[in-house]
C-alpha cells in the first residue's frame, strides 16, 4: 500500500502525529534531510526503520526534542553542551552527551551516551507540537549508500524509502543549502565527531575547544 503524501496543513500534520503516536513510520523533513521519524518509546516502530534503512543494529539513532531545553531530561548537565545549545539550538548540531534513566529505548543510546538534536525546520516543530515527547529520527536513504554531504531530498528519499513508510509530510524544495550536520561530543572531549556545515570556527566562537 502508498503512503499518504500530506501537505504541511495544520490538520495534515495532526494526522502524521497521530500516525507516530500509533506506530508508524513517517518521512518528515528536517534541517538537512528528508528523515524517517518514530516514536523512540515503540520498538517495534524503531525496529522498522532499521530495516527500511538497512541500518547496522549497533548504530543508534539520534533523539529530537522540540524544546532546547527539554535535553536536560535526556542529557546529564554539561556546560560545554549548554553552552552550545544556547547559541545553535534550534538548528545545528547534534550533540552526543551522557544520557540519562529518561533515555526511552537502547535503539537510541550507545554506551551510556545519546546524540541530542533540536530541528529549526517550521513543519518539523509544528508537528512535533502534537507529539508527546521527542522523536528518534535518521536520514531516509539506504545506509552506506550515499555520501555524508548529499542532500536527501523528497525524491532521492522516494527512491531510497519507496512505499515502506506509512505517511509522507511534502512540504516543498529544501528551504535550506544545509547538507550535513556537524556532530559534537561532549561526552568524550569535546571533540568534533563529524564535519558539517557549521564550522570549527563557528564553535571556537562559542567552545574555545576545537
Amino acid at each position: 500500500m502508498s503512503p499518504q503524501v500530506l501537505e504541511p496543513t495544520a490538520e495534515n500534520l495532526r494526522r502524521a502525529a497521530a500516525c507516530i503516536r500509533d506506530g508508524g513510520v513517517v518521512l518528515t523533513p528536517s534541517d538537512t534531510n528528508m528523515a524517517l521519524g518514530v516514536d523512540p518509546r515503540n520498538d517495534a516502530a524503531l525496529a522498522r526503520v532499521y530495516e527500511i534503512k538497512g541500518r547496522p543494529p549497533e548504530k543508534p539513532l539520534p533523539l529530537f526534542v522540540r524544546d532546547p531545553a527539554d535535553w536536560r531530561r535526556y542529557g546529564r548537565p554539561d556546560e560545554v553542551a549548554a553552552r552550545l545549545i544556547d547559541a545553535f539550538w534550534p538548528g545545528p548540531p547534534f550533540l552526543i552527551v551522557e544520557a540519562t534513566e529518561r533515555v526511552p529505548s537502547e535503539r537510541v543510546r550507545h554506551e551510556g551516551t545519546v546524540c541530542l538534536g533540536c530541528i529549526a525546520n517550521p513543519t518539523w516543530r509544528e508537528l512535533t507540537c502534537h507529539v508527546d515527547g521527542p522523536l528518534a529520527m535518521t536520514s531516509a536513504n539506504r545506509s552506506g549508500t550515499v555520501a555524508d554531504d548529499t542532500l536527501i531530498d523528497l525524491d532521492l528519499a522516494r527512491e531510497h524509502v519507496g512505499d515502506r513508510v506509512d505517511v509522507v509530510v511534502d512540504d516543498g524544495p529544501p528551504a535550506s543549502a544545509t547538507r550535513a550536520t556537524t556532530i559534537v561530543d561532549v561526552a568524550n572531549g569535546p571533540r568534533l565527531h563529524r564535519a558539517g556545515d557549521l564550522t570549527v570556527a563557528e564553535l571556537n566562537a562559542v567552545v574555545d575547544a576545537f
